[in-house]
């Protein structure tokens, strides 16, 4: 949209709900999978630990541990990149919703001359371009 001021973003939160409930539905999915790996590694270890039968291994043992100690440390480097990366997505569709709802609302009171602006890229801009359509012609009605 040549002459057109382009949208610059001025908040991450637009939705703080919908957004933060977002981002914790991500980090759920990623802590079960962390949570049951470290399960599967701690009764490995368990289970070599005390092995009656048979004399258990130092070297798996440490591996073990190794690995369960990992997956710990990936989940902590994992939360605040999962948090901002699922606030981030969120946005790019909460956000020309926003915009779209109020220029919308705008339309429906009578004012044609109001546009949808969006990013370049942002997810909804086939229909923002519609509404923008939609108000023009409505506006030559007038």
């Amino acid at each position: 949209m040549p002459g057109q001021q382009l949208y610059a973003r001025k908040q991450a939160l637009v939705d703080r709900g919908y957004q933060l409930r977002f981002a914790a539905r991500l980090f759920g999915v990623v802590l079960a999978v962390a949570v049951g790996s470290s399960l599967v590694s701690s009764v490995l270890v368990w289970q070599n630990m005390h092995l009656p039968e048979q004399e258990s291994n130092p070297l798996v043992v440490v591996a073990l541990v190794a690995i369960a100690s990992t997956l710990l440390i990936e989940l902590l480097l994992a939360i605040p990149l999962i948090s901002l990366l699922g606030i981030r997505q969120s946005h790019r569709i909460v956000g020309p919703m926003h915009r779209i709802m109020r220029t919308l609302e705008a339309i429906g009171q009578g004012d044609f001359s109001q546009r949808v602006q969006l990013r370049q890229g942002d997810a909804l801009e086939d229909l923002a371009r519609s509404i923008n359509k939609m108000a023009e012609a409505l506006q030559k009605r007038r």
